[in-house]
């Protein structure tokens, strides 16, 4: 399935990345850590039982996983609140990445809700079309207030520690998490007080040409790889049958129809810049943007370099090109337990994020046959006639704001070479930090990060900016946390 290759991607990149050293505050910050109580070992998911449909007739429960880190907690500390979004929630966050490093900076107290349809909190049997109707923002929104409303009683039963009303909330997350935690912020502040969101796409677009355009300014290379799009193009248009199949076979996807051929070809991009990260110095790892760059120094004409690029690529990684990108692959497979799946649905229904082409004169990336359109086609296919793919992402933008959120008190961060930031806040930001025009919020960008970079990436690096960045979320956060 098409669009579950990022996904696939991100979840393994946040479950694998390395731990993170820890940052604390110093003696003139708000919040100054005193000793915890001994640590716990910190592997146990406990039970939460969940409202299925918060609007509507079904008011029976599911359970959802919950992870809690109380070692650092002391009576008046904040208690961050991390959606695990569209990925698994894992125990792992309970002690590595920022949320953690926050919460041992402030006396916080952190917890891991798993999103609803994803990791194993399904409140449903199965993922065919009908039982995907509780998966909404709504209901992902009012899951976070519903359990923050309970939280007292059941954080005492689950590890026994007693918050304090006086403990602020803050919703933290990474991606569509970030987006929950803005959104979350917004419609409940007088349960949340702040929140921080790193690369939260808060714009919903059935559109999203302007992911290749971050792309193009990543890539040296980027005009090489339009040449060979322009000329792939060309023979996609000419219905010469022999050459299409000549060009799939050295592509290595001729077992693909026309249409998903052209659409598999930016999944090698799309996956080095949104998750690149530059070696450290003196580190023997190869640039990932310069080693694949280096596919179009060989005299080779562009296309023939990007097919012999695209081919080492699926080799190497063991793809199966029908499962990762025929765009009907799985359609009638309704188990439990893909997330893929789960956020295919959130995309036909409510986001879109269809990655298209641009049309001209912006460069183009992709094929033109790489449309919205294209993209949104299979959604009948996986969840029946009634999800036609044409998302309502009106609804979402017009109580939310899209790229001016209504919200304060928020701690946005972005990497200038994520293609997600397109949709975020602050991304003309000049400066690695700003206070945004209401004077209300905090921005803070990394010019050479990408994808939720500042989420889990070790601070010792100081070579593209990801430790100023921590620095300054931990003061936006002290100044937030400071205030009535």
């Amino acid at each position: 399935m098409r669009q579950a290759q990022l996904q696939r991607v991100w979840t393994e990149f946040m479950l694998n990345s390395d731990s993170i050293s820890r940052q604390r505050a110093s003696s003139d910050h708000a919040f100054e850590p005193s000793q915890p109580q001994q640590p716990r070992y910190l592997d146990t998911a406990y039970l939460f039982d969940q409202i299925i449909d918060h609007s509507g007739a079904n008011k029976t429960t599911f359970k959802q996983r919950i992870y809690i880190n109380e070692n650092n907690y002391v009576p008046g500390g904040p208690i961050y609140l991390f959606n695990s979004g569209e990925t698994p929630a894992s125990p792992a966050y309970l002690s590595a990445g920022e949320p953690y490093t926050l919460a041992k900076a402030t006396n916080g107290l952190l917890v891991i809700m798993e999103h609803r349809y994803y990791g194993q909190s399904y409140p449903v049997r199965d993922m065919s079309g009908p039982s995907m109707r509780y998966l909404t923002v709504d209901n992902a929104l009012e899951d976070i207030a519903y359990f923050i409303r309970n939280a007292a009683a059941f954080i005492k039963d689950a590890v026994g520690v007693e918050i304090s009303p006086s403990s602020k909330w803050v919703a933290t997350g990474g991606s569509y998490s970030a987006t929950l935690a803005v959104w979350a912020r917004k419609r409940y502040p007088e349960l949340i007080h702040t929140a921080y969101a790193s690369s939260a796409p808060v714009l919903a677009e059935p559109d999203f040409y302007q992911y290749d355009q971050v792309v193009g300014r990543v890539l040296p290379c980027a005009q090489d790889i339009a040449d060979a799009i322009a000329v792939l193009d060309e023979i996609l248009d000419s219905r010469n049958r022999t050459l299409i199949d000549r060009w799939k076979r050295a592509f290595g996807l001729q077992v693909l129809n026309d249409a998903d051929f052209a659409g598999a070809l930016t999944d090698q991009l799309s996956t080095t810049v949104q998750y690149y990260m530059p070696p450290a110095k003196g580190s023997s790892r190869q640039d990932s943007i310069e080693q694949l760059c280096s596919w179009f120094k060989t005299p080779n004409i562009p296309l023939q370099n990007m097919a012999d690029m695209t081919a080492a690529y699926i080799r190497e990684n063991n793809i199966n090109p029908l499962a990762a990108y025929s765009s009907e692959s799985g359609a009638t497979n309704y188990a439990l337990y893909q997330d893929g799946r789960a956020w295919f649905y959130q995309t036909c229904t409510q986001f879109g994020f269809w990655q298209s082409a641009p049309k001209p004169p912006l460069r183009r990336l992709r094929s033109k046959y790489v449309t919205s359109e294209w993209q949104s086609k299979p959604c009948a296919a996986f969840f029946g006639s009634d999800v036609t793919g044409i998302p309502d992402t009106q609804a979402l933008n017009s109580e939310f704001g899209g790229l001016f959120p209504r919200v304060s008190r928020v701690v946005f961060v972005n990497g200038l070479h994520d293609p997600w930031s397109e949709l975020s806040v602050g991304i003309n930001a000049s400066v690695s930090r700003k206070t945004s025009e209401s004077g209300k919020n905090v921005i803070i960008t990394m010019p050479l990060a990408s994808h939720v970079a500042d989420f889990y990436f070790a601070t010792t690096r100081t070579d593209f900016g990801v430790d100023i960045a921590r620095k300054s979320i931990l003061e936006a956060m002290q100044m937030f946390l400071s205030q009535d």
